[in-house]
């Protein structure tokens, strides 16, 4: 009986593996790269660094999964409202090129990690939910989805809250609540899912399998959920943040795409030992001033 090798090699924490990061440029992106260089070999795809790193070419990205141990997947468009005026991108960009690497990713045995959002606990409100909802619908075995909330930190684009809100360059705030989490938290969570899926894997995925035995996935392991809310478990009114750096801002309704609260439940990241840090209001806006 012919023996054949599975391509998904068994994880051994003491050696390097060769890790893709679509979004490698991006704000989450730059600073998990930073961390995952330490002890991998990183795999930087973001098309703001070179126009070919495209995931929407489908068969470049695939090739460059077959030469990978993990995916983790973060490229995407990300702005809620945006995605009311432009739907159809947000479906080319968020949904199209994340079921390829799913695809590719499930065929080579490669564990991924992917960005979804909270906004999928009330997906029906805008294209972008739809769009996170619709990757983790088509997510496959050893494929787990990351539910982001409000991330904040070094390097955020100048349109998130957190920028506007340090640099007093709000124009209005809303009664929303947000579970605002540091980006070094985020990247905290990542490693250690990263670290967790591979251990699973091990335990699932035989690394030596007879060439006529027709290969079927196994069900996903019940020792890790599909999906992870990555956020404080805290939430924030929007609105107190802001009058604490202007008093006078005005207050208005939210618009109808956005989540009224997305505060994370974070039982499951605690279980893997995951804290993170949970400031409240008056030293959330002290360390903002800060800077």
């Amino acid at each position: 009986m012919t023996i054949k090798r599975s391509k998904h090699a068994p994880y051994d924490e003491r050696k390097r593996q060769r890790v893709l990061v679509t979004g490698s440029a991006g704000f989450i992106g730059g600073h998990l790269c930073k961390a995952l260089a330490v002890d991998n070999d990183v795999v930087l795809y973001d098309i703001k660094t070179n126009m070919f790193d495209d995931i929407r070419r489908t068969k470049d990205i695939e090739a460059v999964i077959d030469t990978c141990d993990f995916v983790i997947h973060l490229a995407a468009n990300a702005d809620v409202r945006r995605s009311i005026a432009f739907p159809d991108e947000y479906w080319e960009n968020n949904v199209e090129p994340t079921t390829v690497i799913q695809n590719r990713c499930h065929a080579n045995n490669t564990p991924l990690l992917y960005a979804s959002s909270s906004c999928v606990h009330q997906w029906h409100k805008s294209p972008y939910g739809i769009s996170k909802k619709v990757n983790e619908q088509t997510a496959r075995d050893f494929q787990v989805g990351l539910r982001f909330t409000t991330v904040y930190g070094d390097g955020a684009r100048d349109s998130m809250f957190m920028t506007k809100l340090k640099n007093n360059k709000l124009e209005y705030a809303t009664n929303h609540i947000r579970d605002f989490v540091h980006v070094n938290d985020v990247v905290k969570a990542i490693m250690l899912l990263k670290d967790s899926l591979n251990q699973t894997m091990d335990l699932r995925m035989p690394a030596l399998i007879p060439d006529t035995v027709d290969l079927k996935m196994p069900e996903r392991p019940s020792t890790i959920p599909t999906e992870y809310d990555i956020g404080t478990g805290k939430g924030l009114i929007v609105s107190d943040l802001a009058k604490m750096i202007n008093p006078n801002i005005e207050i208005r309704e939210g618009h109808e795409c956005e989540a009224d609260n997305n505060t994370a439940d974070i039982s499951l990241m605690q279980k893997m030992g995951w804290y993170p840090k949970e400031p409240d209001a008056a030293e959330f806006i002290n360390e903002l001033r800060k800077k």
